[in-house]
């Protein structure tokens, strides 16, 4: 069973607005943080992102984009 998005986006504004009521929005920041960072972990665990490929592209864009 998927959960869906706006549920996930709810129980989510819930936990963040909690956390800023109770710990201060110091807190809540450092929260999302974490939350991003998990997230972004699970994302390269489970094969979503490659980081070889960011990294190549990454370098691969720097010389296009000269400020002049």
């Amino acid at each position: 069973m998927m959960i869906h998005p706006k549920t996930i986006g709810v129980v989510g504004g819930l936990i963040a607005g909690i956390i800023i009521a109770w710990l201060g929005f110091a807190a809540f920041l450092t929260v999302a943080l974490c939350v991003l960072a998990g997230w972004f972990i699970a994302k390269v665990y489970l094969g979503e992102i490659d980081l070889i490929d960011a990294y190549e592209r990454f370098q691969s864009d720097r010389g296009r984009r000269r400020r002049e």
